[in-house]
């Protein structure tokens, strides 16, 4: 079930500085998931999440722009920022089922990276503007996290709100009839106001 609003619906428009980027790619039967982050440069987004890629693709974790790996623990710090999932990875794609976003915002899951008892989670008024866009040559969700709290406003200096969402991956069959079969993913991660 869905919490807070659907990432498709138009936020608020404010002018956005910085791009997160989430690189999900899979070779040889392996998932190499990292997180990039920086400044929308002079060349414009397109270019900066294009750089980004390169980054991610070299697995060069010696960059400034270097977040982590994995899908847990997602920060977005003080910036409202583009969120742009990018999906390297033959044979899968993103999944926009009938009635279902390809990223669902949650209330809570079991196994939350967030600190409990319960995790800080917010429903969603930050994550707005979806549409699916390539990088490169490459499938990808790019959205907008305006940086908002559970009752849609601006974070306040150092406060800090949890979230969880289901981001759905299709993967094919190597024998069947095309249909595959769709994984979810659950990050988890926080959004933090402005520095102190």
């Amino acid at each position: 079930m869905i919490y807070g609003d659907s990432v498709r619906i138009a936020g608020p428009g404010n002018a956005i500085s910085h791009v997160m980027l989430l690189y999900v790619g899979v070779q040889d039967e392996k998932w190499l998931v990292s997180r990039w982050f920086a400044p929308i440069g002079d060349d414009g987004l397109e270019a900066t999440e294009q750089r980004l890629l390169k980054l991610a693709q070299a697995d060069d974790s010696s960059v400034p722009e270097f977040q982590g790996y994995t899908f847990e623990n997602i920060s977005f710090v003080e910036y409202m920022c583009y969120f742009t999932i990018v999906l390297d990875a033959p044979g899968y794609s993103f999944h926009d089922g009938e009635g279902t976003d390809p990223m669902l915002f949650l209330e809570k899951k079991d196994n939350s990276s967030l600190p409990p008892p319960p995790a800080p989670v917010a429903p969603n008024k930050s994550f707005y503007d979806l549409e699916e866009v390539s990088v490169g040559t490459y499938p990808a969700l790019r959205s907008r996290n305006y940086m908002r709290n559970g009752n849609g406003e601006p974070l306040k200096e150092g406060e800090t709100i949890g979230f969880i969402f289901n981001l759905y991956i299709r993967a094919n069959y190597v024998h069947g009839d095309g249909f595959g079969v769709v994984l979810a993913i659950d990050p988890d991660g926080t959004s933090t106001g402005p520095r102190l």
